[in-house]
């Protein structure tokens, strides 16, 4: 890869933020960058995997998969370039994947191996703060959803549900989820969580199939 173009690919990155063109020459001639073209449908990393490699989508647009625990229901949202792929799991107690990420078109995918990570915070300060603040950011926001203002409608509680359970609180979102299970997570009886619903999807929030949820925009729902 020329040296232009990983610096580009370089600067994209909020990892190396605030660095100086000599130290990203240094950075682009010490460390190992992996860069691989996809089609679409080629899975990416999968839920489970064990998380050895930072990941970033550089261009294209891809669809993320989460699962429930026990596998009752499964969300897809469609995330576009650029994108980090799960940087928290690269430390900590769980250093697995969470999500599965498919390329949904022809994306470009940048890879850096965590020893590479663990160098490169050692050697440059500005790296290791950035490190710290996408960390901890993500972080403070998780910690701030616990004391947020209760949802005072089930309607309101159905789009809390939504929104904690996206990576991105926007764009599209597709819950395969049987109204059952939905009325089991709110607690509330089946019909009225059907009714909640169908109340959503007449204001053109939300579309009802068999088993399936689909959200346009959740910005639109949560702006609601």
């Amino acid at each position: 890869m020329s040296t232009n173009r990983l610096y580009n690919s370089l600067l994209s990155l909020p990892l190396f933020l605030g660095m100086t063109r000599y130290d990203f020459q240094n950075v682009a001639g010490k460390t190992r960058f992996d860069f691989q073209k996809l089609e679409a449908g080629k899975t990416i990393v999968e839920e489970g995997t064990s998380c050895t490699r930072l990941y970033y989508l550089i261009s294209g647009d891809i669809k993320v998969i989460t699962q429930a625990d026990d596998y009752g229901y499964q969300v897809e949202e469609d995330i576009s370039a650029p994108e980090s792929f799960q940087l928290e799991r690269l430390f900590g107690l769980t250093q697995r994947f969470t999500h599965t990420y498919v390329a949904k078109n022809n994306c470009s995918i940048m890879s850096v191996s965590k020893q590479e990570i663990m160098k490169l915070s050692d050697e440059y300060e500005i790296f290791r703060i950035n490190l710290l603040n996408l960390v901890c950011t993500q972080s403070q926001k998780n910690n701030r959803r616990l004391f947020r203002v209760p949802a005072k409608t089930l309607s309101e509680r159905l789009i809390r549900f939504f929104e904690s359970h996206s990576v991105r609180p926007a764009g599209e979102k597709i819950f395969h989820i049987k109204m059952t299970r939905l009325a089991e997570e709110m607690n509330v009886k089946r019909i009225y969580v059907s009714k909640a619903l169908n109340e959503l999807q007449s204001e053109g929030l939300i579309q009802l199939e068999r088993g399936r949820i689909y959200i346009p925009a959740l910005e639109n729902l949560i702006k609601r």
